[in-house]
């Protein structure tokens, strides 16, 4: 797992269980959840019940985007890839009017939160509207690892036409 840390701000690589995928080519795609924000301890235990749990009680319109990516990557690896999608383009929306972070943290946060949703948008068939939002991810941070594997298995996906 790598990890990147600032204030609020942990990032952690998962990689999606071959059990989660539909097809092998699923189970490579790497999602990023936020530490010190709700669900985190139960997504890094690959604990989905729990993180289901954790989420229930709560309301995306209540959460801040570090929450609503949480949910998202919960949302993925329960395979509810419409409401993921919907969770992320939250977090993204929420982001805007976020001022915790420094400009070259946000960016961070960003393209980690695009690069998710791009995993949920290929779970759905996406595959181009996955692509773009992992170039935009890399836009934001090229040095974004999960955001770099996906865009190579997007690509592979775009190329063999799937």
């Amino acid at each position: 797992m790598k990890s990147f840390k600032h204030s609020r701000l942990t990032l952690a690589a998962i990689t999606l269980a071959s059990s989660l995928a539909t097809t092998s080519a699923f189970a490579d795609y790497h999602l990023t959840a936020f530490s010190e924000t709700l669900g985190f301890k139960a997504l890094m235990a690959e604990d989905i019940t729990a993180a289901e749990a954790t989420f229930a009680s709560r309301s995306v319109k209540n959460m801040d985007y570090f929450e609503a990516n949480n949910l998202c990557v919960a949302q993925i690896m329960l395979e509810e890839f419409d409401s993921a999608i919907a969770s992320c383009s939250s977090a993204l929306d929420k982001a805007e009017y976020s001022s915790e972070l420094s400009i070259e943290k946000e960016k961070i946060a960003l393209a980690a939160i695009y690069s998710n949703l791009a995993v949920a948008k290929a779970m759905i068939g996406d595959t181009a509207g996955a692509n773009v939002d992992l170039e935009m991810a890399l836009t934001l941070n090229k040095r974004d690892d999960n955001a770099n594997i996906n865009y190579d298995l997007i690509s592979t996906n775009l190329l063999a036409g799937n």
